[in-house]
């Protein structure tokens, strides 16, 4: 080989540190570990300086990679159980526990970092709630964009205002209390296992555009889904995921909804309704001369479409201002 290929030939020390810090954030860390830990001092130096990696804790054979890079992790997701020593991730901005056991719960400490903290639900989850309710109620996670955990009880006076918050998915007895910490909140998704029954602000929530309400119980009435919306009008998209069986005595019908939707939200754009049908309503004859009179009932109603019951579950009225389902799917998502 000639003296000038030699010259010409790349090698990993011609190229600067700002390229090594640009490109390390794209390579996962297990393959950044074994391709570029302990290569050279100059490359172990970059990789401890990192500062926004993205980590997938899934068992205990990774726990050497994320002790070394901890301090450089900025977006975590675990998926294994045990103690965790989440004091160490110092630049944290982005958690999610897939797998929450109770001891990795009381390990979330305050965090001025955190961003968004996302818990999944478990079978364990009512013996979780008290110890996030606390964290998400205080002044906990100052940066706090986005949050999903099971439940928030307001069981204590220790309420502090939300203002960075826009993004909420949880379970609560008190949404309009909920409502009043988070002055930016813009999308909410709600989920009602009961009827509410609290006091209702005089002031409305001005920022929040899209909110998922999804029922998990028979025995929500009307009257708890109006008085969410009494106080968010601004709605552009709304969406609402009914029951798995019949209401009894029409507690949630498609009529007293569209009759609500008409006075509270004017600013609505798109609506997607999914409810259970009883059973004087599953036959799909019927059911198609129905189509007409209930696309009259909202301006938004343009797509109903009938699902028969089946052997698990009643059948299934699904209402939808988009008639594409694929671009209702995206807009629920």
């Amino acid at each position: 080989m000639s003296d000038y290929n030699i010259q010409q030939r790349s090698t990993l020390e011609m190229f600067p540190d700002e390229l090594f810090f640009e490109l390390f954030e794209y390579i996962p860390l297990n393959d950044l570990y074994r391709a570029f830990f302990g290569l050279n001092t100059r490359i172990d130096i970059i990789l401890k300086n990192l500062s926004n990696l993205f980590a997938e804790w899934t068992t205990n054979s990774d726990d050497r990679i994320i002790n070394i890079f901890s301090s450089c992790i900025s977006r975590l997701v675990i998926w294994r159980g045990g103690h965790l020593n989440l004091y160490r991730f110092n630049k944290l901005r982005s958690l999610k526990l897939a797998l929450p056991t109770i001891q990795q719960c009381n390990e979330i400490q305050s965090s001025s970092t955190l961003e968004h903290l996302h818990i999944e639900s478990s079978a364990i989850s009512h013996t979780i709630t008290e110890q996030l309710s606390f964290l998400f109620l205080t002044d906990a996670f100052p940066r706090l964009r986005t949050c999903r955990i099971d439940e928030i009880q307001f069981d204590q006076n220790i309420f502090q205002s939300k203002p960075t918050l826009l993004s909420l998915m949880t379970r609560t007895q008190h949404p309009t209390k909920l409502l009043s910490l988070c002055p930016m909140l813009v999308h909410l998704r709600l989920n009602l296992k009961n009827n509410i029954n609290e006091f209702l602000p005089l002031d409305i929530h001005s920022s929040l555009r899209y909110l998922q309400l999804g029922i998990y119980s028979t025995e929500i009435n009307l009257s708890s889904v109006e008085s969410i919306l009494s106080v968010t009008p601004n709605l552009t998209r709304f969406t609402l995921d009914g029951p798995c069986i019949t209401p009894p005595q029409n507690k949630l019908d498609i009529f007293s909804l569209a009759s609500v939707f008409t006075r509270r939200l004017s600013k609505l754009r798109f609506v997607y309704i999914s409810l259970p049908l009883s059973e004087s309503q599953s036959d799909p004859k019927e059911f198609e001369n129905e189509k007409e009179l209930l696309k009259k009932l909202h301006p938004l109603f343009n797509d109903i479409v009938f699902r028969p019951r089946s052997y698990y579950a009643p059948g299934r009225l699904i209402i939808s201002s988009i008639i594409d389902s694929k671009t209702v799917k995206s807009h629920i998502n």
